[in-house]
This record gives C-alpha cells, structure tokens and sequence, in this order.
C-alpha cells in the first residue's frame, strides 16, 4: 500500500513527541512542531544551530559517551537527558536516538533520528512518591525505611574496610507527659523543634532519621567511639533552651544509647537492639547516654518488663497498700500510719517500689499510680471509720518530685479527693530532699498549695541527699524522716549518734518535728529519747501491716495523738 510523503509530512509534524534530525557533528537538520512547543525555540532558530544550546550542563558525561559508543556501531540507544528551555527552565526528557540509513543522500554525512518525550511531571511524580515512601511526614527527615537502607549499607561497608560505624538511637524525656499537657499540635511542634536542633548539632556530619514517636536515630559512618560521644553530647546540648510556644516553654532533653558496629556483630537488627537496650539504660538510670555493653542487656531487659507489666498490674489489681504504724515515743501511742506501697507480679515475683517507680516515672505514669495511691487510701479510711475505728492521725503517703514540678498537679489532687469524699487534713505528704533542692517547674507552688490545703509535708529519707536545714527554713516543711541507714549506725558509732542529736535539735530550732525510720529495738529507741527525737516507726513496733490487721492491732487498741 502506497503512503503519501505529504501525509507522512503531516503525521510527523503532528506528533505528540518531539522529533528532530542531526547529522553526525551535531547539527540540527529538522524539528517538528512539537520541539517547538517543548523547547519554546523556533525551527528557523534550532535549524542550522549545534544542539547544544539545549544542554543544561546537568546531564552526566558518561550519558553522552554511552550515546556516542551505540551510534557509531550503527545501533540505537535510548536514555534521559536533562535539558534547557528558551525561558531558562529545566525538563527532563525521554529520548530514543537511532542512525539513519539514508542512500540518496551525502555519504559523508551520517544522521540520526531523535524521537523526545517530555518526561519532567512523570519524574516528579515518581520523586514525590520516593519521598512520601522514604521521608517522615511530620518533621521531612529521613523514615525507618531508608534509614534501615542506609544502615544495611553502612555495616556491609563497615565489615569490608575493617572500618566502623555508630547507631545513636534517641528518645525525648516525658514527651508523653508534655504532648498531654499541651496538646497533640504542640507535641508536633516539639517534635519538628527537636529535629531542627538534631540536624543542626549533626552538622552534615552523619544521617538523621526519625523513626517514630519521639523517637530519631542516628548513623555515623567511619567513626570512633570517642567521636560518638562526642556527638551524643551536642545533641544533649542542642536541647538546652526552651521551646518556644507562645506562652509556654517546655524543656526537652533527651535519653541517648549507643551501638558501634564492631561490637554488635555483622546486623542491623542487632545494631539496632543494642542501641535500644542501651538508650534505655540511659533513661532509667538518668545518664544522659550510655554505651552499649552486653552487662547491661539483662538488667534493660527487666526494666523494660517491669515497664510493659506496670499498666496491667494497674488494671488487675496487683498492687497493694501495707500500713507501719508511727509512733509517738512519750506515750507509746500511734500518731499516725504510713501507706506502703507493694506490688507482687505473678510470674516476677514481689518488685520493691525502689525498682517500679522509678521506671513509672520514666514512663509517666507516676500521675497514674499516685491517684490509684489516693483511691485506696481514701477508701480505706472511710472504711476504717465505716468499722467503728478511730483513727485521728494522718496518713503518709510518697509523692513523686517529677509529678509535683506539673503545673495544675494539686488542683487535680484535691479535685479527686473532694470526688472521694475525704477531707486533705488527713494526709502527710512525703517528698525526698530533691525536690526541695531541685525545685523544678511548679514545685514550690504545689508545695504551697498543698500546704494551704491542710497538707502536712514531710521530708522524707534525710540525710540522704544534699540538702543542708538552713536551706528549709523558708519552705513549708513540717516534719524531717531521718533515714534509717543514721538509725541503724548510732547505736556502734558516737559519730553518727551525734550528727542524729544535730538534726534533731537544729530541726527542733525551726519548728520542725523528727520522725526516726528503721527503728529495731529498745537501745535504739532509748538513745532516740535521749537526743529528744519523740517520734520513730520500724520493725520494733509493727512491720507493714494489711488494712485490717493495723487497724485490728492498733487503731482498736489506742487512740491517736496529734
């Protein structure tokens, strides 16, 4: 079947692809109307002109020697370019560039068909779908996705030149606890801030991703640990100033572990468990950072069980209150009882509130545990009196330092306990010497509050910490708990008998009374007397009790003093 030429002219010219011809030095012999439309040049500009003024310069060298090698083996090759508008614009350009066989024509001069798509919003396209699959959403920075990539490929290398890398793997401190306060828009806000700050400190110097939550990671490639460290620190320190949102300004720091390659054998996987592992021996032991080291691993490991059972034990009852009775040494009577704390896990056994509530903490849930601590105790006295017990001393019981340093943490205190119908004049707040020292965000106002309410406050386990009595004269402190590590040692050593005798009497100076814990026996309980310390709880007296047996065996039996 016979085709006119000037139907082929016009089939051409109506192409939706840009077609052009060039002879075997580059120069253009004929465009269509669509290269026209592409490029915005005109055919009587482009005719007779080398096409290189269609190069952007961003088309790498090695394109055109592949193009060049194919053409003059007489086959056909196909690629991309980056190519240059008349406006200056950039597109990218699928192109499929064959010699023509041509017998009418110069033998001297080859030329080749270029047949052109614009293909610069398919790219985009697939841009923005690599980007949605391997960039976080929220704060732009790599996902766990390329991330993981890039790990897989750093400890390949790492293992190949015998060179090492470095996973650092972090997690913002109470963020749960700040993005509750404030919201989940100002969590994002905290979130995207803390990114900002990581890349800065990381300074292009290694790969910054974040990988869910509050949590990044980081990758340094060919590093040492000397220099891992280093880099732990500044992202510590990135994080010193405020936050700035609106009126408030939260503080950030965060909980930093460390992996190295050459000690978490040939994975990722592994690199990233040490990593964790390590990240939450930071946290829990409030480090800062740490190293990861295999002695470290089992005592993470029942941390983060003991983290992962404490909602439940909350849920299923598994905690419990065991009451000591306080006692009034003059008399010999109660002066008032102290709400112990006890948890028994089925499968781990009894855990000491020294291990869980530091792990409540770091996991904010401190709030929750305390409120459980006033249901109890609130209905546990209601009951008490419900019984025909009288019972007019006051109940101790321990406030966390971190839950009181909240804005708003008493309001919330004495909201629930006009819910449970008790009155705030029953309870005597324990804190350690911290929080006095640390006075944290909002503490000495919820100290006050507290106090205002009718709250006695205690400080509990003095002598522990480094608070000295002239700091607490101007707090409202109304009794010192002496430790019972100064009880135990008094009886052997003159020395300790006498700094017990000290705080005693400079307490006595400042209207403070002294509580003695750990009282064992009656040698101890005479030198008490003799130093004037008139009050003491311990085993000599009654260890913790059940809700039934203390009120039984004390509250039946004698009436309280004030």
């Amino acid at each position: 079947m016979f085709v006119s030429p000037d139907l082929l002219s016009v089939a051409v010219e109506q192409c939706a692809e840009t077609i052009m011809v060039a002879d075997h030095e580059g120069t253009i012999v004929y465009v269509n109307s669509q290269f026209v439309k592409t490029t915005g040049y005109t055919a009587d500009y482009a005719l007779g002109r080398h096409l290189g003024f269609l190069r952007s310069g961003k088309t790498p060298r090695k394109i055109f020697v592949e193009l060049w090698a194919a053409l003059e083996k007489g086959e056909a090759w196909e690629g991309e370019f980056i190519s240059r508008r008349k406006d200056g614009s950039e597109y990218v350009e699928h192109s499929r560039i064959s010699p023509i066989e041509w017998e009418g024509g110069d033998p001297s001069t080859s030329y080749y068909l270029a047949i052109k798509k614009d293909i610069t919003a398919k790219k985009q396209s697939e841009e923005d779908l690599s980007k949605l699959a391997y960039t976080d959403s929220l704060t732009g920075l790599p996902n766990r996705i390329l991330f993981q990539q890039e790990l897989n490929e750093a400890v390949s290398a790492a293992q190949a030149d015998r060179s090492q890398c470095a996973l650092l793997y972090m997690d913002l401190n109470r963020f749960k606890e700040i993005n509750d306060t404030l919201g989940h828009d100002a969590g994002d806000q905290i979130l995207c801030e803390a990114g900002k700050r990581f890349q800065s400190a990381l300074d292009g110097r290694g790969l910054l991703s974040r990988l869910s939550g509050d949590e990044f990671v980081i990758l340094l490639r060919d590093t040492t640990s000397t220099q891992a460290e280093a880099m732990a620190q500044r992202l510590q320190e990135s994080l010193e100033a405020p936050v700035e949102l609106g009126d408030q300004k939260p503080a950030l720091s965060v909980s930093i572990g460390i992996a190295l390659s050459h000690l978490s054998g040939s994975t990722s996987n592994t690199m990233f468990k040490h990593a964790d592992i390590a990240m939450y021996h930071a946290k829990y032991n409030s480090l800062g950072y740490s190293f990861y080291t295999c002695q470290m691993e089992e005592a993470v490991v029942r941390k983060v069980l003991i983290s992962d059972k404490l909602t439940t034990a909350l849920e299923e009852g598994n905690l419990h209150l065991h009451y000591q009775p306080i006692i009034e040494l003059k008399s010999e009577k109660l002066s008032g009882v102290e709400a112990l704390l006890r948890w028994y896990d089925p499968d781990l056994g009894p855990i000491s509130p020294a291990e869980f509530i530091p792990i409540a903490e770091c996991r904010n849930m401190i709030e929750d545990i305390s409120d459980w601590l006033l249901r109890e105790t609130a209905g546990q006295y209601r009951k008490w009196l419900s019984e025909g017990f009288e019972f007019t001393g006051r109940i101790s019981i321990n406030l966390s330092e971190r839950e009181l340093a909240k804005a708003n943490r008493v309001d919330d205190i004495l909201s629930l306990l006009a819910q449970l119908g008790v009155p705030p004049e029953i309870y005597e707040i324990e804190l350690t010497e911290s929080a006095f020292i640390n006075d944290k965000g909002f503490t000495q106002q919820n100290l006050d509050a507290l106090a205002c309410a009718g709250m006695i406050i205690a400080i509990d386990d003095f002598g522990t910490g480094h608070s000295a009595l002239w700091q607490l004269r101007t707090q409202k402190v109304d009794k010192l708990k002496i430790d019972h590590s100064f009880i135990h040692k008094m009886e052997a050593d003159k020395a300790t008998r006498d700094i017990v005798e000290a705080i005693t009497a400079m307490a006595s100076l400042l209207d403070l009374k002294v509580i003695a814990e750990g009282v064992e026996n009656q040698h101890q309980v005479e030198l008490l007397k003799d130093i004037k310390c008139y009050y003491a709880q311990g085993y000599h007296f009654a260890k913790p009790l059940c809700a039934q047996m203390f009120a039984e065996g004390w509250l039946s039996k004698a009436r309280a003093v004030a």
